[in-house]
């Protein structure tokens, strides 16, 4: 399943969550989901920052010996580079990482105008602003040992914000590994059973059955698989687990959740007019790429002027 279904899951799973009393009991399925998660994610919380802008510091052989570390959250001021080196292991919590997808899932966030640059390697992957941020695949196949060089450029427009303040930060960054075509994905399985869990709580009618076939498809991860370090005793147990899942599937079908990609871009407002074009261009070209890269993904934009500028 591609990002665009998981993004539409993961909305499913963000909806009912919501909605849920703070009171509500521990999830029983909690340590399986979590060590699902441990396996598919690799947190990216320190970085070095040099704190102004400077010529290709996206270069792999520049010394940053003299910069300083900056933490997610940790806001700043003015215009930055972020860089951060890491090696793909062998393996993540137990769980292979052969073949495996990686992809960069960052979001730097500011009380101003900032245009952001991703590199990796040395090669731009990315450049954006703070709205058009989606995760940049790095990897197509993983290989033990490969060296991901991250560097990200900040630049701060310096116009003070609609808010009275330019704080940046680094909100959220980690890696994300989706497996081979021919394994099971246990980042799919974690945000199918949390799809289906408030589904099931909120309508009395079969539920106790339907809880048993959940129950059931859980039950049937094998996590303690990954600690004896036998990979396909557990993507066996994920294969297991999905058919005892699909058993679920034709009620899970009578509900339905529609997404259209939607970006809303102020016209000139408290920025140049030239900025505005290239808002609009780069946020056209970043929905572009994704309709590249996953056709079924829909986009739209709310003002006729962008598609002219465009066109």
């Amino acid at each position: 399943m591609n990002r665009t279904r998981c993004f539409l899951l993961s909305l499913c799973v963000s909806g009912f969550a919501f909605a849920q009393s703070a009171s509500a009991p521990p999830d029983p399925y909690k340590p399986v989901l979590d060590r699902l998660q441990s396996i598919t994610v690799i947190p990216l919380l320190t970085w070095q920052a040099h704190a102004a802008d400077l010529p290709h510091g996206e270069d792999p052989a520049i010394n940053t010996s003299d910069w300083q570390p900056v933490k997610a959250k940790e806001d700043w001021k003015g215009s930055r580079w972020l860089r951060l080196t890491s090696e793909v292991p062998a393996q993540l919590n137990g769980y292979s990482l052969q073949g495996a997808r990686i992809s960069l899932d960052l979001h730097v966030s500011s009380d101003d105008a900032i245009q952001i640059s991703v590199f990796s390697n040395g090669n731009m992957v990315a450049r954006t602003d703070e709205d058009g941020q989606v995760p940049i695949t790095l990897i197509e196949s993983a290989q033990a040992g490969q060296k991901l060089v991250l560097a990200v450029r900040v630049l701060d427009s310096g116009g003070g914000g609609c808010c009275g303040g330019d704080s940046t930060r680094i909100e959220h960054a980690e890696l994300q590994i989706q497996p081979p075509e021919d394994r099971p994905d246990p980042a799919l399985m974690r945000l199918q059973v949390l799809s289906a869990e408030p589904v099931i709580a909120a309508y009395p009618d079969g539920k106790a059955e339907r809880q048993q076939q959940l129950d059931s498809a859980v039950k049937a991860i094998n996590v303690a698989a990954l600690d004896q370090g036998d990979q396909q005793a557990f993507d066996a147990s994920l294969r297991d687990a999905q058919a005892k899942l699909d058993v679920l599937r034709p009620y899970m079908k009578q509900f339905s959740i529609a997404a259209v990609g939607n970006s809303h871009i102020d016209m000139a407002w408290l920025w140049p007019w030239t900025e505005t074009v290239e808002v609009v261009r780069n946020t056209f070209g970043t929905a572009l790429q994704l309709m590249r890269e996953y056709p079924d993904f829909k986009f739209t934009a709310s003002t006729a002027q962008a598609y002219e500028w465009i066109e």
